[in-house]
C-alpha cells in the first residue's frame, strides 16, 4: 500500500482540511484557531440571550484562549528543545496539561452552577484545544 492510497483517518482529514484553509487564506495557524473560537463564542453569546454581561464573559474567554494558545506553543517548543539539547531547567512543561484539565473541571462545575454559557463554551474549547494540538503536531511536527 502506497502512502497516497492509505486510508485517511478523520484526524488526518481534519488537520489537512484546516491546513488547506490556512494556506488558502494565507494566515497563521493560530489566527485561524482564534477565528474559530471567536465565532463559537459569539454564537453561544447570541444564543444565550444574556445581554452585555455575557459579551464581557465571551471576550474574557477569548483572551484566555489566546493566552492558552501561546502557552501551548511554548510547551511544544520546550518539549522539542529538551529532546535535542540537554535541558537547562527542570522542564516543568509536561505539567501543563494536568493543571489545565484540573482547573477546567473546576471552572466547568462553577460555570454550570451559575449558568455562564460563554464561559462553559470556553471550558469546552480549552479541553478540545490540547487534543487538537497533539493531532496537529502528529501531522505537522516542529
Amino acid at each position: 500500500m502506497t502512502k497516497s492510497s492509505a486510508v485517511k483517518t478523520p484526524g488526518y482529514l481534519l488537520v489537512h482540511s484546516f491546513k488547506w484553509l490556512r494556506d488558502t487564506l494565507k494566515c497563521k495557524t493560530y489566527h485561524l484557531e482564534a477565528v474559530f473560537v471567536f465565532l463559537i463564542l459569539m454564537g453561544v453569546t447570541l444564543y444565550s440571550d444574556q445581554g452585555w454581561v455575557e459579551y464581557i464573559g465571551a471576550v474574557a474567554v477569548f483572551f484566555a484562549f489566546i493566552h492558552a494558545t501561546i502557552a501551548e506553543y511554548l510547551r511544544e517548543a520546550e518539549a522539542s528543545r529538551c529532546q535535542i539539547t540537554p535541558p537547562i531547567s527542570k522542564g516543568c512543561h509536561h505539567k501543563l496539561p494536568f493543571y489545565l484539565y484540573a482547573k477546567e473541571l473546576c471552572w466547568f462545575t462553577y460555570f454550570v452552577l451559575i449558568g455562564a454559557y460563554s464561559a462553559i463554551a470556553g471550558v469546552i474549547i480549552f479541553l478540545i484545544y490540547q487534543p487538537w494540538r497533539r493531532l496537529w503536531r502528529k501531522y505537522n511536527p516542529i
